[in-house]
């Protein structure tokens, strides 16, 4: 005969594993990250806007949820895809320094790497040799550009924590060029209150496809999932469409 004690713990526990199973689908839910980054990935007055933006959305529209976007310094949200939990970082350059650190979902986009110096100053690059025997070169810190020239051997980087830093720190003279990626430099620019005209592309040397970034701990059903949703998305035209509303001039990554 079961006592009042003995039904407590029976009943107790099996609620308590019931609360405990209920809890672990929020605990498992995907954050997504991104960083300042126009057209790409950028917010504006608190709203999540930019080509990568639209194309995580629909994905999670596709899918039937509805994770709002972090926004944070591209350091910060680095180390958080590096670390555990089921998280995405977009957009992230895919080298192969980072092959194996994440899982990918993509390409969404195509960067292009340049070299930057104040126009009209007669600084001029012939190759990448030139650019490893200048003073300095400023790179965003833990960029896809910076990795790109470390692992071209430049032991000449002079690292920053964003992008209008080294914009303002080139026109101070405080460097002679700096290595970035073109597409986002005119909105980049203007937020750092200087004209295009201000700075010139000294050399241009490379170009990477950006992905959207799952850390490790994500399950492998989930990254397949939106990579499923991409897939649809480049089959039906949505994802050109949103392209081209963005990045009008450039060539879509629509056959990987």
């Amino acid at each position: 005969m079961l006592t009042i004690s003995s039904c407590f713990w029976r009943y107790g526990l099996a609620s308590l594993a019931l609360f405990l199973c209920l809890l672990r689908p929020a605990q498992a839910e995907l954050r997504l990250l991104s960083e300042e980054f126009p057209p790409i990935n950028f917010s504006q007055e608190g709203v999540p806007k930019g080509l990568a933006v639209e194309v995580v959305q629909e994905i999670q529209r596709r899918l039937g949820r509805k994770q709002s976007i972090e926004f944070m310094p591209w350091a910060r949200a680095f180390r958080e895809v590096k670390g555990s939990g089921t998280v995405a970082l977009f957009s992230m350059a895919r080298t192969p320094d980072r092959e194996k650190q994440f899982k990918w979902v993509g390409p969404i986009v195509i960067f292009y790497s340049s070299i930057y110096a104040p126009a009209q100053n007669g600084m001029r690059l012939r190759s990448m040799d030139d650019a490893k025997k200048a003073s300095s070169v400023l790179v965003v810190r833990d960029w896809f550009t910076a990795e790109e020239l470390k692992t071209l051997g430049f032991q000449n980087l002079r690292p920053v924590n964003d992008p209008v830093t080294a914009i303002k720190m080139l026109l101070a003279k405080r460097a002679p060029f700096y290595a970035t990626e073109r597409l986002s430099m005119p909105q980049i620019m203007a937020k750092a209150g200087v004209s295009e005209d201000a700075l010139e592309i000294v050399y241009s040397y490379a170009s990477s496809e950006g992905y959207i970034a799952f850390s490790m701990d994500t399950p492998d059903a989930v990254v397949k999932a939106w990579s499923d949703k991409l897939q649809e998305m480049k089959r039906d035209g949505s994802f050109l469409a949103i392209y081209k509303r963005w990045l009008p001039k450039d060539k879509p990554p629509l056959d990987r």
